[in-house]
């Protein structure tokens, strides 16, 4: 199997201030990442960051470990680190973040998330999500209290139940699927899916744009239906 392209975009939007989206590409390695960060005065910015530098720290450091301990070692690392600087200042403190990571390995992607940053799969005009957010909407849906599209009317989407920083232990989603050529493999922050539905993102991704292309067509799209959040797209091509 020839090697998997990497491309990536991250974009303020039209309403934040500044972007506490974070991400990071290290194709020798087989990693993407992305991070959204929350908390005042651009904590969020902070936490972001180190969820995705103290992560490639422990991914690089850790070659030769099985992919699911090295993806939870890594984000637990990450949520050590940003609960620690939390508690050093009163500017960072109650700062946290989402993030979503993945690792190739011969044939297997392995993907790792904590909150509701998400990881799509796109194969054969088909788009599945392969992570399932931590958020009170998710919650309600799946307690069957409301469907999916009644969920987002009625639970504000951005209270997360699970996040890097937001409590003392973390418990980290892990799966693995076995990569198909031409498959694509999207990350992205809430940015994203907020503004854009499942079926708008799956036209982009059929439309066979090279990764830089999709990734600013995708961005450039939830700028135009409002872009309410800053908004990062990572794209993974298997050949």
């Amino acid at each position: 199997m020839k090697a998997p392209v990497y491309s990536g975009r991250t974009d303020t939007g039209q309403v934040r201030p500044h972007n506490e989206d974070s991400f990071a590409l290290a194709p020798e390695l087989g990693v993407a990442i992305v991070a959204d960060g929350m908390g005042a005065h651009a904590a969020g910015e902070v936490a972001s960051q180190m969820a995705v530098d103290v992560g490639l720290a422990i991914l690089r450091q850790t070659a030769g470990v099985p992919a699911r301990d090295r993806l939870d070692t890594a984000l637990q690392a990450a949520h050590g680190s940003i609960l620690e600087k939390a508690g050093s200042s009163t500017r960072y403190q109650g700062m946290g973040t989402t993030v979503v990571a993945t690792l190739i390995e011969g044939s297997t992607l392995t993907h790792a998330h904590v909150g509701d940053s998400r990881l799509y799969r796109f194969r054969r005009g088909q788009l599945e999500a392969l992570t399932r957010d931590h958020s009170l909407q998710q919650e309600f849906v799946d307690q069957g209290h409301y469907s999916a599209e009644e969920a987002r009317e009625k639970v504000a989407r951005n209270i997360l139940t699970r996040a890097l920083g937001l409590e003392s232990s973390l418990r980290v989603d892990i799966g693995s699927t076995a990569l198909q050529s031409g498959d694509r493999y999207l990350l992205c922050s809430d940015g994203l899916y907020e503004m854009v539905n499942d079926a708008e993102i799956a036209s982009w991704l059929a439309r066979g744009l090279k990764g830089d292309a999709c990734c600013e067509a995708l961005v450039e799209l939830a700028n135009a239906r409002g872009g309410r959040d800053n908004i990062t797209v990572v794209l993974i091509d298997i050949p």
